[in-house]
């Protein structure tokens, strides 16, 4: 049986937050918390990531509402926003990725709408979670499955310092794909500078 961990969202203030920046394409976007008007557009991210796409999450479910709140909404969430229109261009969750005496370790999942992507919103979310981990009182960030054809995503944890500390073979039954392996990757929160972001 799977682990079940207990839902539960923090309660630390981050200073920081909302965070400002600008894509490659000049687009300014700010990252924040997560509000309850937001759920609509992020579960719209992920249902069609998940069934449209397929070749990322290890799920093949993601239809309902009820779905997407027990899985992606469970502990701490963030999305980025476009600042002119207000559009949800992505988000990511932070939580444990194991219970009880390894909950010190979390995971985060990443989503970016395909309309927003290739211009530099997940390497933007991506550098704002490892502070905002650390900064909710996590020591490690380790991601469990992030397969091998998911090039960006590979590129992006090796190019923020990862370590590659394992090979899942045959992993996953990715949509229009055979089994396709998956990278395991580790990275040390407790090396981050005590630095608050701007």
């Amino acid at each position: 049986m799977a682990y079940v961990i207990k839902t539960k969202k923090s309660e630390v203030e981050l200073p920081y937050l909302p965070k400002n920046g600008i894509l490659k394409n000049g687009i300014a976007v700010t990252l924040d918390w997560y509000k309850e008007a937001d759920e609509r557009e992020l579960f719209e991210i992920l249902r069609y990531i998940v069934h449209e796409e397929g070749d990322s999450y290890p799920q093949d479910e993601m239809s309902t509402l009820e779905d997407f709140r027990s899985y992606y909404l469970s502990h701490d969430v963030f999305v980025c926003k476009n600042i002119s229109t207000g559009e949800l261009i992505g988000g990511f969750y932070v939580k444990p990725n194991f219970p009880g005496r390894c909950s010190h370790i979390c995971n985060a999942g990443f989503i970016v709408k395909t309309s927003s992507r290739g211009y530099g919103a997940g390497t933007f979310m991506a550098e704002a979670y490892l502070q905002i981990a650390r900064d909710l009182g996590y020591l490690g960030s380790f991601f469990n499955l992030v397969f091998v054809s998911n090039e960006s995503s590979v590129k992006l944890w090796r190019k923020l310092g990862f370590t590659e500390i394992g090979r899942v073979p045959k992993a996953g039954k990715l949509k229009g794909r055979d089994m396709t392996d998956a990278l395991q990757f580790y990275y040390d929160l407790t090396t981050l500078p005590k630095l608050i972001m701007k």
